[in-house]
């Protein structure tokens, strides 16, 4: 009998693992035939707490499978209060994953980059055990959240950051190796701004800084903007080109218009897509998520890309179109009387 689900708010389609809390999308990537989708993941309970990563894998946008834990804080080590976000890439047999190494004994908002290893597609990861970047630039007041991106030969990094002076910024650094980084500046720095056409601003600080490079004419720097009173929160997008070390950009455009969409992250696909994942935190009190033992979700994937008028450019991912149709939802439970309940999706 197809009866309804215990939990009617508990999402279908929307990635997320059974139980517990996530939050950011992170190391996002294709590697050996597969979209690799790691999450922020508490494994004991539905707070914000106790940060690792989950992870999923797809052959197809799917049909998800769950995967060991990748990353887990390490006991003393330079990440011991949480691993936070980062992305991965695939370089050759391998995996390397880049986060946000977390100690409270450390200011909160300064979370030095690591990294880790998988030569198992995967399924396991060896973690660096000492900081990538020990020396944080002496004007940072905040510094996480590192993105890497191939460039030619070699490799780039911008870091989010807010700068002593006022200014949001996404700091850059270049590797040959993805081993020494070289620190060049702020890739993108900016006072706070308003928003055309919104009451929200560009932030006092950039979280979770993504690079869209150009395929031809302007490329995208997407960032979430953070703000140290908790004033309200969005991602938005900077149009335009890259100068030698800098990235120069017109005025910023929301990429989301919703007030649940936050830190996405980028994936490089294969036919020259872009895809990218978002965390969407639904509107409940802290008690129902914990007694539900859930919360958030990651949003579905869509395609995004640059126009040649240089406007930012979104989708649903094409493949999410064998979800459309009446779908019955199997789950145990019990009906009384002579009803018969269905779920669609």
């Amino acid at each position: 009998m197809s009866t309804t689900p215990r939990d009617p708010h508990y999402p279908v389609v929307h990635l997320r693992p059974p139980a517990n809390w996530i939050n950011d999308p992170n190391g996002l990537v294709f590697h050996d035939g597969h979209y690799h989708v790691f999450y922020q993941y508490n494994p004991h309970g539905a707070t914000h707490a106790n940060m690792h990563w989950g992870h999923f894998r797809s052959p197809d946008l799917l049909t998800w499978e769950p995967l060991p834990i990748a990353l887990s804080p390490t006991p003393g080590g330079v990440d011991a209060d949480g691993c936070f976000s980062g992305n991965a890439v695939s370089d050759g047999d391998r995996l390397v994953v880049f986060y946000s190494a977390h100690r409270e004994d450390r200011s909160p908002q300064h979370q030095p980059v690591t990294s880790a290893i998988s030569h198992d597609d995967g399924t396991s990861f060896s973690p660096r055990g000492e900081l990538l970047i020990p020396e944080l630039p002496e004007d940072c007041t905040m510094y996480r959240d590192p993105y890497v991106w191939q460039n030619g030969d070699g490799w780039r990094m911008p870091v989010g950051a807010a700068l002593a002076d006022g200014r949001g910024a996404a700091l850059l650094y270049d590797s040959p190796d993805l081993e020494t980084w070289t620190y060049r500046g702020p890739f993108a720095a900016r006072e706070k701004e308003p928003i055309s056409g919104t009451s929200l601003n560009t932030g006092e600080g950039w979280e979770c800084p993504q690079y869209l490079p150009a395929a031809s004419g302007p490329g995208a720097l997407i960032i979430s903007a953070w703000n140290l009173d908790d004033g309200p929160q969005c991602v938005e997008a900077l149009i335009g080109e890259e100068h030698g070390d800098v990235f120069e950009a017109g005025p910023p455009v929301l990429v989301d218009h919703g007030p649940d969409c936050y830190a996405p992250a980028l994936l490089p696909a294969p036919g020259n897509r872009w895809l990218l994942w978002g965390w969407s935190q639904e509107a409940r009190d802290e008690a129902w998520t914990i007694a539900d033992r859930w919360a958030s979700v990651l949003t579905l994937p869509r395609e995004i890309h640059v126009d040649d008028n240089g406007t930012l450019r979104q989708q649903p991912a094409t493949e999410l179109l064998a979800l459309r149709g009446k779908h019955i939802i199997h789950s145990t439970g019990a009906t009384h009387g002579r009803s018969r309940w269905t779920s669609a999706a």
